[in-house]
């Protein structure tokens, strides 16, 4: 891969596909090679063969109903090969390998190859297609698996119509790929996986579950259903694999040709491999916006990344997928475009980037948690651009990310409304306001201005008193306290309604501390209710004019009366900002 580019790479599978077809053509009355023969001579050739891709074999099975080719069956036919063994158990094939050809149907059940047992040291390409009178729905049902196998470099499978499947094996790199590879099923399970890469394959089904994994990639590639299950996602370090798992990436390699045709980007090996290798590290990627992943299942993974810095990328096109039950360490960039169901729930994020474009709603199933999600949202366009998190100077400063991150929110807060979700939907905006609040405030510490002024200290109100119009109850709350801190003030002045009240409080407070015949009981509940007296006149002289229900003339004198006015202004202004909320809470 590192040797051609990516149109070149296509451009040769095309001719080798139609190399294959014509080979098959010519070749269908010649004699037919077991297929162990082809496994014999790949173990006991001594010397470096070039790897020809084109080169087809027509091939027979000993038993149609189940073929084992391992160890065992090769000495069984073969007693010299005895001496490739490893262990007593492994049989190590050591150069590049490739074993392609088409296999006549001539069992009434279906055929079932079984590879197992086997070290490869160098590049590997085993390519098995059935072919019969009947329709090729009659081999959804034959098998070629792969059981307890060790590939050292790459296992390329470009040109298969079996049932696949992959189990305890140690692969180094994974290639499944080309149009031509059309397995009804690919079963990955219980495998360690350097690299896995799916490219311009069309599987029906697709299941991956239980593997160790450090990368998956699935570039322009479609599937009825592709299931990924209970998978551990970290770099490996092992030394059969390799740091340069991202030569293989489709995607890089169509970006650096997009970015050399530009002139962003040299053309030359080290530009390109540092592009392609040292940018960009991922844990998964999907990029298949050309093709469609009918129903997409991510469920019980776990991606490690110590460093936070290796992205999870979902950009492909579907019509269901569920994201469900899964830890995150590494940063997730979510931009799939879903057209039905969309559901993620109880997984556990480092941060995401939600750009996903979701089906319309309440008539498509979109379920979202936002507990997994609330503080945790963030905006990156790439694997190449920076993260932005709208904290900083210089990333409150970049007006554009900072509505990219703001639409994320934008999106959330639609289904939540659309499903009548309020908790849910004040949420998400309280934390869309928050960030707008932090862009105020660097945008009047670092150009001042009287609109700017406003603007920041009219939102904190706003925050406070009912939490950005999402709250009417707090603002109530708040009112009735500004109503009582008034009502102490008015209580030490003079007021037309309240003119005796405080001159009989005087005089029972003075009878109240005199020595009497009557005691004291009776003066001190004088003075209680002359308190109570007052402090009411007072509690509805600030009532009265918080709600600007109007005086005629203002009832008390001096510093108060302007005072009184404040009140009634404020009063005018927070209630009107209380009828909005609620206004907007009913309307939601």
């Amino acid at each position: 891969m590192n040797k051609l580019t990516m149109k070149q790479l296509y451009f040769l599978l095309l001719i080798t596909i139609a190399i294959a077809q014509s080979s098959h053509a010519q070749q269908k009355n010649k004699a037919k090679t077991p297929l162990i023969d082809l496994f014999y001579q790949a173990i006991s050739t001594k010397e470096e063969i070039e790897f020809n891709g084109s080169e087809f074999n027509e091939i027979s099975l000993s038993d149609y109903e189940f073929v084992e080719i391992s160890p065992r069956t090769i000495i069984a036919k073969y007693p010299d090969a005895k001496r490739f063994l490893v262990n007593d158990s492994i049989m190590v094939v050591n150069f590049d390998t490739n074993i392609s050809g088409f296999i006549e149907d001539f069992s009434t059940s279906d055929a079932k190859i079984e590879i197992r047992n086997f070290l490869f040291k160098g590049d590997t390409s085993i390519n098995l297609n059935l072919y019969g009178e009947l329709k090729e729905e009659v081999f959804n049902a034959s098998d070629l698996s792969f059981k307890n196998c060790i590939f050292e470099d790459r296992l390329w499978i470009w040109f298969s119509n079996f049932v696949l499947e992959f189990e305890d094996n140690e692969i180094n790199r994974l290639r499944l790929i080309n149009e031509s590879m059309i397995a009804p099923k690919i079963t990955i399970n219980n495998n360690k996986i350097n690299s896995l890469d799916f490219w311009t394959a069309a599987a029906k089904d697709v299941l991956i579950g239980n593997n160790q994994i450090g990368y998956l990639e699935v570039d322009l590639s479609s599937a009825l259903t592709m299931s990924i299950i209970n998978n551990t996602f970290e770099r490996i370090k092992d030394s059969n694999a390799t740091d340069q798992k991202f030569l293989n990436s489709t995607i890089r390699l169509r970006k650096a040709q997009s970015l050399v045709s530009e002139g962003k980007l040299k053309w030359d090996r080290d530009s390109i491999m540092n592009f392609i290798v040292n940018k960009g590290e991922r844990l998964l990627h999907f990029n298949s916006t050309d093709r469609v992943i009918a129903d997409l299942r991510i469920v019980g993974n776990t991606f490690l990344d110590p460093t936070r810095s290796k992205l999870v990328i979902f950009d492909q096109q579907s019509i269901k997928m569920k994201i469900s039950n899964n830890v995150f360490e590494a940063p997730v960039i979510l931009s799939p475009a879903v057209s039905s169901d969309f559901i993620l729930e109880y997984n556990n994020f480092y941060k995401v980037n939600m750009s996903a474009a979701l089906p319309s709603t309440p008539q498509n199933h979109v379920s979202i948690d936002w507990k997994d999600l609330k503080g945790k949202l963030y905006y990156q366009e790439d694997e190449d651009s920076l993260p932005y998190f709208g904290q900083t100077d210089t990333e409150l400063k970049d007006t554009r990310n900072f509505y990219n991150l703001i639409a994320g929110h934008s999106r959330l807060l639609e289904v939540y409304k659309s499903y009548g979700n309020l908790d849910d939907a004040n949420d998400v905006f309280l934390d869309m306001k928050a960030l707008h609040l932090e862009r105020y405030e660097y945008l009047y510490r670092t150009e001042g201005g009287t609109t700017n002024f406003f603007q920041l200290y009219l939102n904190k109100l706003l925050s406070v008193y009912t939490r950005h119009g999402t709250d009417p109850a707090q603002a109530m709350t708040a009112s009735l306290w500004i109503i009582i801190f008034f009502s102490f003030i008015y209580f030490f002045f003079p007021s037309d309604w309240d003119a005796s009240s405080k001159s009989k409080l005087i005089t029972n407070f003075k009878t109240f501390i005199e020595k009497n015949e009557k005691g004291y009981f009776k003066p001190f509940l004088m003075v209680i209710k002359g308190l109570v007296t007052s402090f009411f006149n007072a509690i509805t002289l600030s009532v009265n004019s918080f709600v600007t229900l109007g005086f005629g003339t203002i009832p008390t004198r001096g510093l108060a009366k302007y005072i009184c006015i404040f009140q009634g202004f404020l009063g005018w202004f927070l209630l009107s900002i209380f009828i909005v909320a609620l206004i907007n809470q009913i309307l939601i």
